[in-house]
């Protein structure tokens, strides 16, 4: 099979699966609904947890930085609120389709269905998130503002990479089940080396350290307006390119190993 032939395979999975939107749309609900079923007010457990967490921890860590409360933690709440649903959706990925081989094995359908129906899980979670960060930015920050608003294109440029990411990273470890064990490993050093505890002046003369690492792009992309300020061009560099290389990946791993899938399971 040509690689032409092979881009043109996956890109046809891609495109069933996105026009399928019904049915992931659908199974994402569920699951939230499910996972919920028998608490009193559902997702936003997760919320008042994650809050707990921002307040305890950012008040900690501006301290033993020196930073100041009022800089420190609306920076420091809306990346860690991004990096859970970051790392939310690559660590569904890295479980593969072994959760979904019962459907798997019984009808054919396209696969990214079941990598959008996890994107889509993490991101209604992150909308139950999101009031975290407004009530940081609104009591402790600088309020908010017009420019907050580039944060939603932002938003869906780093949600198409994860998406692609999450593709990759799914197919790989469902070819190599031992890879989900490297890939919970390599996400947390990934968090830190990303400045989400740390702020990048931290580092001085030496931040290429931060500027090498894509994620830190996709979450400045967002963080950036959030606080009241433009995202850099290198950011949005690096997100397109990240972009691109990520589409041609994913289209080929779905080309090539779409038809195999099923009996790595």
């Amino acid at each position: 099979m040509t690689l032409h032939s092979t881009l043109k395979l996956g890109l046809k999975e891609l495109k069933d699966g996105f026009t399928s939107h019904e049915r992931w749309l659908y199974m994402a609900v569920q699951d939230i609904k499910l996972r919920y079923r028998r608490s009193m007010i559902g997702p936003w457990w997760v919320t008042i947890s994650t809050g707990v967490m921002v307040m305890m921890l950012g008040f900690l860590w501006s301290h033993i930085f020196g930073s100041d409360l009022e800089n420190y933690l609306p920076f420091f709440a809306v990346g860690f609120v991004l990096w859970g649903w970051m790392s939310g959706q690559i660590l569904d990925a890295a479980c593969g389709f072994a959760s979904f081989q019962g459907v798997i094995k019984q009808m054919r359908l396209p696969f990214p269905i079941f990598t959008f129906r996890c994107n889509v899980r993490q991101l209604i979670i992150l909308a139950h998130n999101t009031a975290i960060i407004v009530l940081v930015l609104l009591f402790i920050g600088k309020g908010l503002s017009w420019i907050n608003l580039i944060a939603i294109p932002s938003l869906m440029l780093v949600q198409l990479n994860l998406t692609l990411l999450s593709i990759v990273v799914t197919i790989f470890c469902t070819r190599y089940q031992d890879m989900t064990q490297v890939v919970n490993v390599g996400i947390q050093i990934v968090f830190f080396f990303t400045p989400i505890l740390w702020q990048l002046e931290t580092l001085k003369n030496r931040t290429y350290l931060a500027e090498m690492n894509p994620v830190y792009h996709w979450i400045e992309i967002i963080r950036a307006p959030l606080l009241g300020r433009l995202p850099g061009a290198n950011d949005y560099l690096w997100s397109l390119a990240s972009l691109v290389l990520l589409s041609l990946l994913a289209t080929y791993y779905l080309g090539r190993y779409r038809s195999r899938i099923a009996y790595w399971l």
